[in-house]
């Protein structure tokens, strides 16, 4: 029994010996086959590329797409949110500009006749006006045509204006009762020294005034003494005057008859209506 057992172990010892041999034998052929390879060149096939891990971990995912899409849709969905909120504003906005655009067309047309109304209410003032002004100068003409203006009387501190003009009228028209012709004497005007102030005789009979007044034109008691006649009239009727006085004067030195009568020039008995520009 133990030398049969120690057969048998020799003969799977054996058995792996050779099978090892085989084994040599087999890579050696395959390392002369290598070796015994030809030297030239051959192209190989391209190797296939295989994607890192690193670099499948940066590709975006479905779900990834899928929650940018919804991100996106939130976001549009606000801002289509906001362009109603706008526009609901500007509608009203809208709505609030019609009805002051209206509100404002209504008080145009209102203004319109407003303005049409005080326009003739104008025109009727403005009548009017002129109106009240002729009666006031017409007033003021008829007050001044009972009054002749004096100039050049010496003006003395303690004198009695009234006796000294009296004095003078009698001596130009001695036939004309004066004393109660003439109702008052006064000087115009604040007094400066060196200077004479111009007197006012106001008369109670038109007609001693109108004599006097004729007289005065002519009278060598003016010349003696140095004084002047004159009537008295309204600034616009001097005014007038100054305007038509080149044709006065024009019409005097060709030989013909000129004169004033109140604002009005005459020519040889003919009223000029033309007036001078300013």
């Amino acid at each position: 029994m133990p030398s049969h057992t120690k057969e048998s172990d020799h003969d799977y010892a054996n058995m792996d010996t050779a099978n090892t041999s085989m084994a040599n034998t087999g890579l050696n052929k395959r390392e002369r086959a290598v070796d015994s390879a030809p030297s030239t060149p051959t192209k190989q096939p391209p190797e296939e590329k295989r994607t890192k891990p690193a670099e499948e971990g940066d590709g975006i995912s479905n779900k990834t797409i899928f929650e940018a899409i919804l991100g996106l849709e939130k976001k549009f969905e606000a801002q289509l949110e906001d362009i109603k909120e706008q526009n609901r504003q500007s509608a009203a906005m809208v709505t609030s500009l019609a009805k002051a655009v209206e509100f404002n067309a209504a008080e145009m047309v209102d203004c319109k006749k407003k303005v049409a109304k005080l326009e003739t209410a104008n025109e009727q003032l403005l009548k009017e006006n002129d109106d009240l002004k002729n009666r006031v100068r017409e007033q003021e003409r008829y007050r001044m045509r009972w009054c002749l203006k004096l100039k050049g009387v010496k003006e003395n501190k303690d004198e009695n204006i009234r006796a000294n003009v009296l004095q003078t009228l009698q001596k130009i028209a001695p036939d004309l009762k004066f004393d109660e012709a003439v109702d008052i004497v006064h000087r115009l005007g604040k007094r400066v020294d060196g200077r004479n102030r111009n007197v006012v005789v106001l008369f109670t009979q038109r007609r001693i005034k109108e004599e006097l007044w004729k007289r005065t034109k002519d009278s060598p008691v003016c010349k003696q003494e140095g004084i002047k006649f004159a009537e008295m009239l309204p600034q616009e009727d001097l005014q007038d005057r100054q305007r038509l006085w080149p044709l006065i004067e024009e019409a005097r030195r060709a030989g013909k008859r000129a004169y004033f009568r109140g604002p009005h020039a005459f020519i040889e008995g003919r009223k000029i209506e033309e007036k001078l520009e300013n």
